[in-house]
């Protein structure tokens, strides 16, 4: 099979898609020229490449991925989630929902035009299949998250595009996970190794990933929510959470080991992000390549370079996760110590995640030819071309709303153009977090299990393990956690921030908590005469700018959306956890229900 720059975006899409709704009206589909659409491996090989534009990706504008956990308690901005605060409507969903079929129907051509015959059905043609299986179960994931019960699509509809064919009810939403469990077991069955593409296709060992990523969202979506208008008809959550296990076990048999390198214990942590080829760290399962030469790349280095968080306005990474980092020695700080008043103490023998992942004194932006470090430093006429503070006095998209900037991909070479920093996909890791906390909520963790998962995780950025105890200022999610779960907690937050995960977390966790009547604050900026060296590093002019435009709470910490939010987020906690199914679909097919409160 030749080589190819699969994971960039480089294919064109093969066939018009369409939503349930649109079937009876749209154009008709391409057809397969006289039965041999697929009949070889390289027709297979080129339609499957074009599935791969539907995973996560860079964008040529803004910054994908990494600004995405505006939708949680990670990053604070002004162009705020409209979920979050309680502000979607009937139609909220209807994009999310269309996709997710789309990208169905087009797995599910793949499957019904099919016609490799047995002797030309080599490794690599059924590892492509096995690809097909993996996309399928990705985007029913994808769908179980964001609806629950919907209607699986394991069959290409178009042969029931009729209003009576088209009733298909939806299954329950523990039956869906078992569906994509299933489709993933076959996945794996088929699927080359990691090695064989060096990540740069699906393989099995991510496949395995994402099947535990599945069963523990729903072993612990289905424990957490028992009680609530968004269970289960069935609680599963014992046998999901066995499933992480079992999968796990497969898992840890395939000799993975996590990267590590460089004489600085953050730098294999942060390698994984600002690197151009991922090709040799084997804990990243799947990645997109990025490269210039092949005409796909993207902007988020330019953004990254210039402090921006969020393309859409002025925005910042909150307190709330920075507080989340241990100390190097494993122990929790304590965030109301008056030393984290200070903004270079914050970050002083912290957890070097934190350091690699928030902009901190030193960092660069972008190479030493076009940035200056951050640089703390009080003003003054003779030192200000050497200081470089929080950009908490910009203007635009670029003005830091908390004063902490994103770190994490960043490219210290970058000077200008375009951007060709790799994007994981999967990793290693999301398997060692899950697999940790599927064996406390069974109550099976044990020193072994610790040392394989959270302590492996930890000694691997030079942080040392101890044994959990209870930290009383860890996150109150409004129920008991034990010390273990408190850890679990914090380090799949350290361990995945900026990455796409915390929303669904807080979702299956029924963290509503964290959410509602809440809202990201930032950096001790002032309180009368007590001004932060922060607040003192920048010129008499922009101090005052600060004073004006930014708000702060009674105790002079940064609270930039107080006047915006006076009352926090106002998440519906008997309707938010789930998106609204599109009317036009519940008009189209009367099986459905809709989602409770909508």
């Amino acid at each position: 099979m030749k080589k190819i720059y699969i994971m960039a975006l480089v294919a064109v899409s093969i066939l018009p898609f369409s939503s349930c709704s649109d079937f009876l009206d749209r154009e008709p589909i391409t057809k397969p020229e006289a039965g041999n659409f697929l009949t070889g491996a390289v027709q297979v090989e080129n339609y499957i490449n074009g599935l791969y534009m539907t995973l996560p990706s860079f964008t040529k504008f803004g910054l994908g991925v990494r600004s995405k956990e505006k939708n949680s308690d990670n990053i604070v901005a002004e162009k705020y989630d409209q979920r979050l605060h309680g502000q979607n409507n009937q139609f909220s969903g209807a994009s999310e929902w269309q996709t997710g079929y789309q990208n169905l129907r087009k797995v599910n051509y793949f499957f019904h035009n099919y016609r490799v015959s047995k002797e030309l059905e080599t490794e690599d043609v059924l590892s492509l299949k096995g690809e097909a299986y993996f996309f399928r179960a990705y985007w029913h994931f994808d769908l179980l998250k964001k609806f629950g019960a919907i209607p699986v699509m394991d069959t290409f509809w178009d042969e029931n595009a009729t209003i009576a064919g088209l009733q298909i009810p939806a299954k329950s939403r523990n039956e869906v996970a078992k569906f994509i469990l299933s489709d993933l077991d076959e996945a794996k069955r088929l699927l080359h190794s990691r090695s064989k593409y060096s990540g740069i296709r699906v393989n099995k060992e991510a496949a395995m990933v994402l099947a535990m990523n599945v069963a523990l969202f729903e072993g612990t979506w289905e424990k957490y929510h028992a009680n609530d208008d968004f269970a289960a008809p069935t609680n599963e959550s014992s046998y999901f959470l066995g499933e992480v296990i079992k999968w796990g076990d497969e898992l840890f048999g395939c000799g993975i080991d996590l990267y590590k390198v460089g004489q600085n214990p953050g730098d294999a942590f942060a390698a994984l992000f600002n690197s151009k080829d991922l090709s040799g760290m084997d804990e990243v399962l799947l990645w997109r390549k990025y490269s210039n030469e092949q005409g796909v790349f993207h902007d988020v280095n330019g953004n990254l370079k210039a402090g921006i968080v969020d393309s859409e306005g002025a925005a910042g990474i909150t307190q709330s996760l920075v507080d989340n980092y241990l100390y190097k020695d494993g122990t929790p700080i304590n965030p109301n110590d008056s030393k984290f008043k200070s903004f270079k103490e914050t970050f002083e023998k912290r957890d070097p995640r934190l350091l690699q992942t928030v902009m901190n004194d030193g960092a660069k932006f972008a190479s030493s030819i076009t940035a200056t470090p951050m640089h703390l430093e009080e003003y003054s006429e003779e030192k200000k071309n050497k200081i470089s503070p929080p950009k908490l006095a910009g203007d635009g998209n670029a003005r830091s709303l908390t004063g902490y900037h994103i770190r994490l991909g960043i490219d210290t070479t970058f000077v200008s153009g375009n951007g060709e920093t790799a994007l994981p996909v999967i990793r290693y890791a999301e398997g060692l977090l899950a697999y940790a906390e599927a064996a406390e909520e069974l109550g099976q963790w044990s020193p072994e299990i610790a040392g394989k998962t959270l302590k492996a995780l930890r000694e691997r950025v030079d942080v040392t393990y101890v044994t959990p105890v209870k930290d009383s200022y860890f996150t109150d999610f409004g129920y008991e956690l034990t010390p273990v779960l408190q850890e679990i907690r914090r380090e799949r937050r350290s361990e995945l921030a900026l990455q796409g995960f915390r929303l669904d977390d807080l979702l299956r966790w029924k963290a509503d908590k964290l959410i509602v009547g809440k809202r990201g604050k930032g950096a001790y900026i002032y309180k009368g005469a007590e001004e932060s060296l922060l607040f003192k590093s920048f010129s008499p002019d922009n101090r005052k700018r600060i004073k004006e435009r930014l708000l702060l709470d009674d105790n002079g910490w940064a609270d930039p959306m107080a006047g915006t939010l006076p009352s926090g987020y106002q998440f519906h906690t008997d309707r938010d956890y789930l998106l609204p199914i599109p009317p036009s679909e519940l008009e189209l097919n009367k099986t459905l229900k809709q989602n409770p409160k909508w």
